[in-house]
């Protein structure tokens, strides 16, 4: 880390940690904070999410009409504040931008995070320009600056936030993403999942910190086991390479490329001002590397639910399917061969076992087993564990109807729902402990209300007890094999 009062500029390569004061910031201010609502309001979001996250040190709103916000006394400028200050947050109008960094300069600020948009992602030159002065000016007073056009860093353990509400339980998992909304979207999709992060990064334009730099001090970061990304172009080609053959070694790492296509290229570069360059040459890079690759961010928060839950990846492609309901088994089997599993039939013995309490009628214990005893939470348990015992099984899909009639008739029978939900996944642990192979949990809700409850206790449970869980089958399915072949890619590596 560098030292106090040092403010030479570093490159971090050789030193990827060097970066964890970002993360940790002693003091923050928020310039162009105001108690409007709307856009302007914006910088006022900020103090309101590191408020919310219990942060410890100084937090200081900058806004000379203005002299409290947020119970916080507001000052003037950077410059009247008492103390130092470390990490300061643009909420300003471009054109009053170099003279904050002027300030930024004078108060010996260490990072500057550019919430502030109208920089090289306009295509204008006076745009380009600006962002060229403030990265010079930076680099003179030894000054990191993430964006601009971002909204910065969400860091658990050092207590800061770009959105309130945020968790502020810490977890694995690191995102690094060339757009906030990406960003923002991912944390409330993935956090009702049990899914937590160690770090986020929204870093815009990348004209100083950029992903090269990022996934290095990811690559070492102990507090992240998982790292993610959002990537619309590179800066550095061959850094990029170095760092993410790097990272994939070490961790996983999740890639979404954003601008695969003719039109996304053309919105990259009115978004953050990258050039996407050749689709096919990235994907063969994250290949090479060993990186996994999703399409969408309903893929990335799959990914990241089975390999934070998951205590180690299936040890081969082979799916138990337990579930029920009509044409469930043709329907799980199809969708199960098209990810790239398999769904085997079952052993005789095994078969024989679950016949034993499973009635013939309207069911099925070929693979995909076709069970009404969801709701059972003794036979479920028994089924999945007999289903586990088989040889040709390496991991367990169980398709939960709880969003259906299974629910609605427990519930008019006067069970406790939650109760009899929270049950089954106590029963789900059980068998996971037994078997010692990993389980995924499918829970397909209609749009009601009633179901949409019964899913989100699903959620909550399967969430506190570390199960993947996911909104269909094909999810799941393509999760699992993406994993597999993860695995598979690491061991011809030879990692």
């Amino acid at each position: 880390m560098r030292k106090e009062g040092d403010k030479r500029f570093t490159d971090s390569e050789d030193d990827p940690l060097a970066l964890d004061y970002i993360f940790h910031p002693r003091s923050v201010a928020v310039v162009g904070a105001s108690p409007q609502l709307g856009f302007a309001g914006v910088g006022t979001s900020f103090l309101f999410a590191i408020q919310s996250m219990g942060f410890e040190g100084g937090l200081y709103p900058v806004n000379p009409k203005h002299q409290q916000i947020l119970g916080l006394k507001c000052y003037a400028s950077l410059v009247d504040i008492p103390g130092p200050v470390d990490h300061v947050i643009f909420s300003v109008p471009v054109k009053a931008v170099l003279d904050v960094v002027e300030d930024c300069v004078a108060k010996k600020v260490r990072s500057m995070q550019f919430f502030t948009a109208g920089f090289s992602e306009t295509g204008e030159e006076e745009g380009v320009e600006l962002e060229r002065q403030v990265v010079q000016r930076a680099r003179q007073a030894g000054i990191r600056v993430i964006g601009p056009n971002c909204i910065g860093i969400y860091c658990p353990s050092g207590k800061i936030s770009f959105g309130p509400g945020s968790p502020r339980r810490p977890g694995p998992v690191a995102f690094l993403s060339q757009s906030g909304g990406n960003a923002a979207d991912l944390l409330t999709t993935a956090s009702p999942r049990g899914i937590r992060f160690s770090k986020m990064v929204s870093y815009g334009n990348a004209a100083d910190l950029n992903e090269s730099e990022f996934l290095e001090y990811l690559a070492e970061d102990p507090e992240t086991k998982i790292i993610s990304t959002y990537i619309e172009g590179v800066r550095d080609g061959r850094r990029f390479f170095r760092a993410i053959r790097r990272a994939s070694a070490r961790k996983p790492v999740i890639v979404l490329k954003g601008g695969r296509t003719e039109s996304g290229n053309r919105a990259v570069l009115s978004h953050t001002a990258s050039l996407a360059g050749s689709l096919a040459v990235f994907r063969a890079l994250v290949r090479q590397v060993g990186a996994v690759e999703v399409n969408n961010l309903d893929e990335l928060v799959d990914m990241l639910s089975v390999f934070c839950f998951f205590e180690r990846p299936p040890a081969g492609r082979r799916v138990g399917v337990v579930g029920g309901g009509g044409g469930f088994s043709v329907y799980a089997a199809d969708q199960v061969d098209e990810a790239g599993l398999k769904a085997p039939a079952l052993s005789r013995r095994v078969q024989d076992e679950l016949r034993r309490f499973t009635p013939v009628a309207g069911t099925s214990v070929r693979n995909p087993v076709d069970t009404m005893a969801i709701l059972e939470p003794a036979k479920l348990a028994d089924t999945l564990r007999i289903v586990a015992s088989d040889e040709a099984v390496d991991v367990l899909l169980a398709h939960a109807g709880f969003g259906w009639g299974p629910g609605r008739v427990a519930s008019a029978m006067g069970l406790d729902v939650d109760k009899l939900i929270a049950a089954v996944i106590d029963a789900l642990v059980r068998v996971r402990e037994a078997a010692k192979k990993p389980i995924a949990v499918v829970m397909h809700a209609p749009p009601l209300r009633e179901a949409m409850e019964y899913s989100l206790s699903v959620q909550e449970h399967c969430a506190r007890q570390r199960f993947p869980l996911f909104p269909n089958l094909s999810r799941a399915a393509k999760a699992i094999a993406k994993m597999v072949t993860w695995q598979e890619m690491r061991e011809d590596l030879g990692r």
